[in-house]
């Protein structure tokens, strides 16, 4: 717990007085009465005393502040103080809470604060600045000429600035207008697909197809699927050769489609199917011995 607190960063705390404090309808009050500097010095102490817990006093979490407490720490005649407490309470520059705590409406709106590390920041900017001004009033020993360049720097500053701006938002919109085309572009090929062929199989390898084109950065427009589905037809009208065309451009990563070769088109001769015949016992012994006579 103790490292905890050493290792807090401490932090600055002022009061921002306006120059009109002291002509404020309660401090012209107290101005006026007797002891009433002492009573304004009592009340800016009371504010200092609170400064780091926004207005509120009190000696513990479970002891409030009494009149003898608060005259100590103020170095204030007690009698002051007594006096004082009713009277700011009175004129509302005090308010004491049924728990006693002191609270002191003005403070939160009149407290600045600062950590160590923001008051090194601001001081190294400081430090920045003076240079730079240094440097500009060394400049040729001519402070006009350095101010019209500075302005001049700054000009073209803002304009680099402003076009690149600009350039951004073109991009940003020029991407986005891809993208719409994009989108677009992909679902006029699924009208075209889902219009030209019907079967499913070939419509899947079609798409293959089209996903392999894109991968070669070489993508299919609107205009260009419907030219290869017109080859492809043009190629063939059989599901299973028209599957093998497209297929054979996929592996190959062709970006058209071609005829098959003879010996692609063995790979799709299928075996006859023979129908079912039922035969008798006799029927079936008679017909191997035919067949057997064949070989003889």
């Amino acid at each position: 717990m103790e490292y905890d607190e050493k290792k807090q960063e401490k932090k600055r705390y002022w009061l921002k007085l306006d120059k009109d404090f002291l002509r404020n309808p309660q401090m012209k009050v107290l101005k006026n009465m007797t002891n009433g500097k002492d009573y304004i010095i009592f009340y800016l102490s009371l504010m200092l005393e609170s400064i780091e817990t926004v207005g509120h006093l009190r000696f513990t979490s479970l002891v409030p502040y009494n009149d003898e407490m608060l005259s100590s720490v103020t170095d204030t005649n007690i009698d002051i103080v007594r006096s004082a407490v009713k009277l700011f309470c009175e004129l509302g520059l005090m308010q004491i809470f049924d728990d006693g705590t002191i609270f002191i409406p003005e403070v939160p709106k009149m407290t600045g604060k600062e950590s160590e590390s923001a008051e090194r920041v601001r001081n190294y900017r400081e430090r920045i600045k003076n240079q730079k001004d240094i440097k500009l009033l060394q400049c040729n020993n001519d402070v006009t000429k350095c101010n019209d360049n500075k302005e001049k720097q700054e000009e073209k500053q803002e304009h680099k600035d402003k076009q690149e701006e600009k350039q951004i938002e073109k991009d940003i919109k020029t991407k986005e207008k891809n993208k719409k085309k994009k989108k677009e572009a992909e679902t006029e090929i699924d009208k075209v697909v889902n219009e030209k062929i019907q079967d499913e199989e070939v419509k899947e390898a079609f798409y293959d197809f089209v996903k392999m084109r894109k991968t070669i950065k070489k993508p299919l427009t609107t205009k260009g699927t419907e030219l290869a589905i017109q080859k492809l037809y043009r190629l063939s009208n059989a599901k299973g050769e028209q599957i093998l065309i497209l297929n054979n451009s996929i592996m190959n990563n062709w970006q058209g489609l071609f005829e098959l070769k003879p010996e692609d088109k063995k790979q799709l001769e299928q075996p006859k199917e023979y129908k079912e015949i039922n035969l008798s016992e006799e029927e079936y012994i008679k017909q191997l011995d035919e067949r057997g006579k064949r070989y003889v």
